[in-house]
C-alpha cells in the first residue's frame, strides 16, 4: 500500500526525465505527498502524440460515480484486480499514467507501534509509480475533475519486513506501455 511519497526533483528535471511538457503550473517539491491532494502526473496524449506532467488529484473518482465522496478509498489500485474490477477496467485500458516520485514511505508496526520508512531506488530518481487517471465531470457544475491512483503489488524481498504490499515502480524502458 502506498499512502504518502515524496517528490523533490526539480520541474526541470522531470521534464528532462520523463520527456515531458508541463500543463499548467511548475510542480512545487513535496516531501509528505497526501491523498487528496494534486500532484504531478504524466500522461501521454494520442492526439499530439506527446507526454505532458499535469496536476492530477490522488484518489480516483470512477467516471460513473454520482460524487467523488469515495476517492480517499481508491488512492491504491490492487494489480491483481485492475483488468477486472469496474473501477480500473476503462482505465487499464485507455488511462494509464506515470506517477513521478523520489521516495515512499512505509509504515511498519512493532510493539503496536508504526514505525515510517523512506525506500528509494538507487537510480537517482525521479522514477515512476504505474498509475491509472480518470475524468470525472460535475453533474451539477459541469466541471471536470482528474483523479488518479497508483497500482501496487505485492511486496518484494526488499521491503516484505515493512509491509506486505508496495507500489509498482516501472523502469524507464516500460514508460511508454
Amino acid at each position: 500500500m502506498c499512502g504518502r511519497f515524496a517528490f523533490h526533483s526539480p520541474a526541470s528535471l522531470l521534464v528532462d526525465r520523463f520527456a515531458a511538457t508541463i500543463h499548467g503550473d511548475a510542480p512545487a517539491p513535496r516531501y509528505n505527498a497526501a491523498p487528496m491532494q494534486t500532484l504531478p502526473v504524466v500522461r501521454f496524449n494520442p492526439e499530439t502524440k506527446e507526454r505532458r506532467l499535469s496536476p492530477l488529484r490522488w484518489g480516483l473518482v470512477p467516471v460513473w460515480s454520482k460524487d467523488p465522496s469515495g476517492a480517499a478509498k481508491m488512492i491504491n489500485a490492487r494489480a491483481e484486480g485492475v483488468t477486472e474490477r469496474p473501477a480500473y477496467r476503462s482505465a487499464f485500458k485507455k488511462r494509464r499514467c506515470l506517477v513521478p516520485f523520489d521516495a515512499y514511505y512505509e509504515w511498519r508496526k512493532v510493539d503496536g507501534a508504526k514505525i515510517p520508512h523512506a525506500i528509494a531506488t538507487d537510480s537517482n530518481g525521479p522514477d515512476a509509480f504505474a498509475g491509472l487517471w480518470e475524468g470525472w465531470k460535475d453533474p451539477a457544475s459541469g466541471e471536470w475533475l482528474h483523479t488518479f491512483t497508483i497500482i501496487t503489488t505485492e511486496a518484494n524481498d526488499a521491503t516484505r519486513a515493512i509491509h506486505d504490499r508496495m507500489p509498482v515502480i516501472l523502469p524507464p524502458d516500460h514508460w511508454s506501455a
